[in-house]
């Protein structure tokens, strides 16, 4: 059985145990109560943006937690707040093009990691998230292309969703000093919990056709199957995949057992994992690897426009690659 580290008193008291479903199952009305806590922050966060009590929020927490549901259902069903949402990759140009398009409303931005990847787009963003000055609320966020600058004035808010923690370039704590950031991390329990209270509505919760018994053994059977496989807990297993095999096998439409077919969703679900795992790590050996290059080339070569000559040519990498790994090399 995995280990995972739980609260055992009210205190906050911790210590190493299993986490098992009887503990899950005995103690979800205090997990659900905790995690509505953790929620509620994140809701104020939505609410002060959309209120223009902030200009903005990065949001960030691992996969599976429900943090878009959650910021798009204050924004559509308590505040009712117009809003332009978009997720996938986005050009600096399509980023103010985006602004430019809804210069009063709330944008909210998932999972575009190449913005951050961008001093260009970072500074767009920096211009829509300037604390405002003007008593209409209005930043001037301006983009040069074509010889001209185009100009814009944003009233709105940004809210910013990501899987990942923002590190310390100069522009990306620029960015970090201007919006709220909130690292929204429910534990394994907590899901495990919300899992069951979500079996309890039936499925879909709106006009179920799967009754809160079967949502239950559906849920209880993945709980168990995560805990034995040591996998982090996620939302969308349960309610996009799960509850689905079940309803297919309910259906007729299976041939197989619906707990075979859940199984085999967790172990896709584990192969994607150990995928993203294997990015990190080749990214992590390829720096590695340009700090070698960078140390011997540091040492073979005087003059700086021979070394980011030699740089370029051995790695393919530009010149502002070359500062970014020689900042590295000097504070490590």
């Amino acid at each position: 059985m995995n280990e995972r580290i739980r609260n055992l008193t009210a205190g906050g008291a911790r210590c190493v145990e299993p986490l098992t479903l009887d503990y899950i199952a005995e103690t979800q009305q205090a997990l659900r109560q905790d995690l509505r806590r953790r929620q509620g922050v994140l809701r104020d966060y939505v609410r002060g943006v959309a209120r223009q009590y902030a200009t903005g929020l990065y949001l960030f927490g691992r996969p599976g937690t429900a943090k878009t549901h959650t910021v798009r259902d204050v924004l559509e069903r308590e505040i009712r707040e117009v809003y332009a949402y978009r997720r996938g990759h986005l050009t600096p140009m399509g980023l103010f093009e985006l602004i430019a398009g809804h210069p009063d409303e709330v944008i909210v931005l998932d999972d575009l990691a190449s913005i951050f990847r961008s001093e260009v787009a970072l500074q767009v963003l920096l211009s829509a998230l300037e604390p405002p000055k003007a008593r209409d609320r209005g930043r001037i966020v301006a983009y040069k292309r074509q010889g001209r600058e185009e100009r814009v004035t944003f009233r709105g808010g940004l809210i910013c969703i990501s899987n990942r923690v923002l590190h310390g370039e100069e522009l990306l704590g620029a960015f970090k000093s201007r919006v709220h950031v909130l690292n929204y991390n429910p534990s394994d329990a907590h899901l495990g919990a919300l899992m069951l209270g979500l079996a309890a509505l039936g499925w879909p919760a709106e006009r179920p056709t799967l009754s809160a018994a079967e949502c239950g053994e559906v849920a209880r059977f993945l709980i168990t199957e995560l805990l034995h496989r040591g996998c982090r807990f996620d939302l969308r297993l349960f309610i996009d995949k799960a509850l689905a095999n079940f309803q297919q096998v309910k259906d007729g439409e299976a041939e197989s057992d619906w707990r075979d077919l859940v199984a085999v969703t967790i172990e896709e679900h584990l192969a994607e994992i150990r995928h993203e795992a294997e990015g990190v790590e080749s990214r992590a050996a390829r720096k590695e690897e340009e700090h070698r290059i960078l140390l011997e080339i540091l040492r073979e070569y005087p003059t700086r426009e021979e070394r980011v000559e030699e740089w370029t040519r051995r790695t393919g990498k530009s010149e502002r690659a070359f500062y970014r790994r020689l900042a590295e090399v000097d504070t490590r």
